[in-house]
């Protein structure tokens, strides 16, 4: 009976999560586009970037900049 409700938790907290990242790419694509012409895109993109970092993917940061190698 355990496995059965943490099954079922799990999945709909999957689906949720991936219901919330169509959406929200969806609604952003949108606005980039121009078909939501009064809309702030910062909390869709602050949902999809969160949506995202709960798969475990985020943005590399490019502010370390690498040395350049040293001639020998």
């Amino acid at each position: 009976m355990q496995k059965t409700k943490d099954f079922m938790h799990n999945f709909f907290t999957e689906i949720v999560k991936a219901l919330v990242l169509i959406w929200s790419a969806g609604v952003l694509t949108a606005s980039y586009m121009g078909m939501l012409q009064k809309m702030d895109p910062t909390f869709v993109a602050s949902l999809l970037s969160g949506t995202l970092a709960s798969y475990g993917i985020s943005r590399m940061d490019d502010s370390k900049k690498k040395d350049p190698p040293k001639p020998l």
